[in-house]
């Protein structure tokens, strides 16, 4: 695939520093100063931090709600199908749906999702990340208020279908709208923190299903369904209120609201160096993009470096699905049930609780990205999940012939270490990592196939996990052993470190020095005024 080998990274990096920097004149009361080369990552080190920036706070609260929410919908509908399995009123209203019919009506919602993956990117280009958002929002409305009114089978199934197809449109667009727009210093840790917002969502879901759980009628389980629309209404109230994002509008030839943006939010209303020298990049990057026509799906696998990157966004996909978490998120109860744990009172606090561990150490570990960086978390990761998996399959193993308590604690034990390492990097990165390694050009389109490899994986994982555990119990585990080792190996192989560079600095890591499409504007020709610091 003409993949670039990891032992040629440090000459990559160091083409980098050689080449991809952009001449500044340095202002000193000394006028004999000579033209220094600075690059973005040095100048955001003299930027102030977030919370100490009255627009960059504004920037994060609009931020949060508008677009980072995306991803509580997917959340709260994994713990929310997980909880009603628990709850009696459901279970009798749909006649106890297992196996196949639990299969499918757990992936229905990522087979949605799979229908609208070519139609959210060419919205999210044509008409702005913002219309992305709030059509999904829309559309994950209606689904909602139709599965709280649902009077069957069919139609529960059909709402859930229209909760996916609705999502597909958010999760393309939001995560390009929040590293388009986040300021540099920040850039990554926000992006990361996007996916934990899964948690949060599922967090909600598990407490709200067990406490309603208790009420002797349908409303049981309608009224988490309908409170699955809350997200996609505070999107809805709040992305107006945020701009478009300053690369949107640079490529649809709206360069004086891009520059306007970018002034209000990264230089706190002032044409900073900072601004000049991003909003520079972003022109040149933008032209040259057009100019290679490296904007159409067919980009996506014209070049080596790009068909690096879809593999790894692949990767990401699957890898965030494919990992074992699906059998906790969406089948607990079932898992449970395997150990000889069947109240379901019990089952839905464990739930509620795994979601509040879970999102902790998600949250904690994306404000640790850029200073430990990618690809040790995602080796630490993998190979941690792979260990502990093994022995919770161990474990399982050993319950089935001993029936033993202790033995059934033990895989509870080995299920939140088991969440300790997937969380680590897959819970906070696979958004995160896929958004900055994908160019401005194909970056919907590339976080369109990321939804589709997600929910892809997502659909074809739902529908097998109830039957894999009602046919063969503890030994299914074994497939996600093997599935474990090629994910280590795979991540050793070929997951790449980004830390330490900007957004349109990425190229020269997949591209090359000489065919990054920075190249050609190595030197930006119109010097930059910075105010000299020490």
């Amino acid at each position: 695939m003409g993949f670039p080998v990891l032992s040629n990274l440090p000459a990559i990096r160091q083409a980098r520093l050689g080449n991809l920097k952009h001449r500044i004149s340095i202002s000193t009361a000394d006028p004999e100063t000579a033209v220094e080369d600075i690059t973005i990552h040095q100048l955001v080190h003299l930027e102030k931090p977030w919370y100490r920036v009255p627009s960059r706070v504004k920037l994060y609260t609009l931020l949060f709600p508008a677009a980072i929410m995306a991803y509580a919908t997917s959340g709260y509908d994994g713990s929310m199908m997980n909880s009603l399995q628990t709850v009696t009123y459901w279970d009798d209203y749909f006649n106890h749906p297992r196996g196949s019919l639990l299969g499918i009506l757990s992936a229905i919602m990522p087979l949605g999702s799979i229908c609208s993956t070519p139609l959210a990117p060419l919205l999210a280009d044509k008409f702005g990340r913002r219309w992305g958002i709030t059509v999904g929002s829309i559309v994950m409305i209606v689904g909602a208020i139709i599965q709280c009114e649902s009077h069957n089978f069919a139609m529960f199934l059909i709402s859930r279908f229209i909760l996916g197809f609705g999502l597909t449109f958010c999760t393309t667009a939001a995560p390009s709208l929040v590293a388009e727009l986040c300021h540099p210093k920040e850039r990554t840790t926000i992006t990361a923190i996007c996916n934990t917002c899964w948690f949060i969502g599922s967090i909600i879901a598990a407490w709200v299903t067990f406490g309603t759980r208790r009420i002797e009628s349908t409303w049981s389980w309608r009224i988490p369904s309908l409170l699955q629309m809350f997200p996609s209404i505070f999107q809805l109230a709040t992305v107006w209120f945020l701009p478009e994002s300053p690369r949107w509008l640079v490529s649809n030839d709206r360069p004086a609201e891009a520059l306007e943006a970018l002034k209000r939010y990264h230089g706190e209303g002032q044409e900073t160096d900072l601004v000049k020298l991003e909003f520079c990049e972003i022109q040149q990057v933008i032209k040259l993009e057009k100019e290679t026509k490296l904007t159409s799906w067919k980009s996506l696998v014209s070049t080596s470096g790009n068909r690096y990157r879809l593999f790894l966004v692949l990767c990401m996909g699957v890898f965030s699905q494919w990992s074992g978490n699906g059998l906790i998120s969406y089948y607990l109860s079932r898992v449970m049930d395997s150990i000889g744990i069947t109240s379901t009172n019990t089952q839905a606090l464990v739930n509620g609780i795994i979601n509040i561990w879970n999102w902790l150490i998600a949250l904690t570990t994306s404000f640790f990205v850029d200073k430990i960086g990618r690809r040790p978390l995602f080796l630490v990761s993998t190979a941690g999940m792979l260990l502990v998996f093994a022995g919770w399959t161990a474990a399982s193993a050993q319950f089935s012939n001993d029936k033993k308590d202790q033995t059934a604690i033990a895989v509870l034990a080995l299920i939140f270490v088991y969440e300790l390492f997937y969380c680590i990097a897959l819970s906070p990165l696979p958004v995160a990592y896929s958004v900055e390694i994908l160019p401005y050009g194909i970056r919907a389109k590339g976080m369109a196939v990321y939804v589709l490899s997600t929910k892809g994986a997502v659909f074809l994982n739902q529908f097998v996990n109830p039957i894999g555990l009602a046919n063969i119990g503890w030994k299914y585990y074994l497939v996600y052993c093997v599935w474990l080792s090629v994910e280590v190996a795979i991540a050793y192989c070929f997951f790449v470190e980004t830390k330490g560079y900007a957004l349109e600095e990425i190229a020269v890591i997949f591209d090359g020095e000489k065919e990054a499409i920075l190249g050609p504007i190595a030197v930006i020709e119109k010097d930059i005024e910075v105010s000299h610091k020490e």
